[in-house]
């Protein structure tokens, strides 16, 4: 993810063939990413009716704080993000 922060802050420029690109992501990305979580809910491993463009923006924002701050953990996001789509977890999303 740190290795990606660079393009997250290119697709989030104002140029216009970066708005492109972005779109180009998502248009492929977010009906996987659905799929994936629509399975994995009828598998019982998650909450059921996940927004599959919320999780990946959340993904992505997970890169924000990469940017010098020591404090930031980017391991302990990620494990806070997989535990709150855990059927397990004790809220609902």
């Amino acid at each position: 993810m740190i290795t990606k922060h660079g393009l997250a802050a290119a697709l989030r420029s104002d140029n216009a063939s970066f708005e492109t690109l972005h779109a180009y992501f998502l248009d492929r990305l977010v009906p996987v990413c659905a799929e994936l979580l629509d399975a994995a809910a009828a598998a019982g491993e998650i909450h059921p009716g996940l927004d599959a463009l919320e999780l990946l923006r959340g993904v992505g924002n997970l890169c924000i704080g990469v940017g010098g701050d020591t404090r930031y953990d980017a391991r302990r996001m990620v494990r806070l993000l997989i535990a709150g789509l855990s059927r397990s977890h004790p809220t609902d999303p």
